[in-house]
């Protein structure tokens, strides 16, 4: 496996970022889980993917925006967090713990240049408490709530707007389901949780240290990458970023 930059630097800075965000939360009683490619690193590696650049939390909506006013206030001043309060051109529907002390370029992601802040990232993902029934609805609106601000933010032309909301439209179809079951949504990937695989939350090994995760990881990391024991192939292991410059 090949890189285009010390992976591990990379790797050790996000671990700092991702210790200092958990104590916050921690520190305030406010829940969390290490979501996606964080949390298929812990099972599968007990740390990062050898490839990965980037940390994913999941936190809860109910909780969410005081989980964003302590880490704003509470956050070490080589870190920001980047969400509509900080960051004038934001469109994204879940906040980012920036490194000050690093610039990735991201040809996989390019709107994000739009951002004034270019560091290394911790993202914030929401899950929603919602009805089953709700779901598809949920994705819906969620998508073109995205686009609606990529659009005002001139991060979207008219006709990559036009022909996304007619993908969205074309993707998340009535479903029929009259489920008053309640679980947890999430807009993108894994899409929904089932509570009872989610808490008790409880703690995963990472690297030098824990953090927590869902009760029960399979189902999610099943959903989202199926053999997820088995390495992907080579070409596929890529980090996110072309580059990072450190100050």
């Amino acid at each position: 496996m090949e890189t285009p930059f010390d992976i591990k630097r990379a790797q050790a800075r996000l671990l700092e970022m991702a210790k200092a965000t958990a104590a916050i939360l921690e520190k305030h009683d406010i829940p969390y889980q290490i979501a996606f490619g964080t949390l298929l690193g812990a099972v599968r590696h007990g740390g990062f993917i050898p490839w990965d650049d980037d940390f994913d939390f999941l936190l809860f909506n109910d909780s969410y925006d005081k989980a964003t006013e302590v880490l704003l206030k509470e956050l070490p001043t080589d870190m920001l967090l980047e969400n509509e309060k900080t960051e004038p051109k934001y469109f994204h529907g879940w906040a980012h713990v920036k490194d000050l002390k690093s610039e990735c370029d991201c040809a996989l992601f390019p709107q994000d240049a739009a951002y004034a802040h270019h560091g290394l990232s911790v993202d914030l993902y929401k899950l929603t408490k919602i009805k089953e029934k709700d779901y598809i609805q949920y994705r819906l609106d969620e998508a073109l709530t995205y686009i609606d601000r990529r659009l005002k933010q001139g991060l979207m032309t008219e006709e990559e707007y036009k022909n996304k909301k007619e993908s969205f439209l074309n993707s998340f179809k009535p479903d029929g389901n009259t489920s008053e079951k309640e679980i947890l949504a999430y807009p993108f990937t894994y899409g929904k949780q089932e509570i009872d695989d989610v808490f008790p939350l409880k703690k995963y090994k990472f690297e030098d240290t824990e953090f927590l995760g869902p009760s029960n990881y399979d189902p999610l990391l099943a959903s989202e990458y199926h053999d997820y024991m088995s390495l992907p192939p080579e070409e596929d292991r890529k980090p996110h970023y072309t580059s990072i410059k450190y100050f």
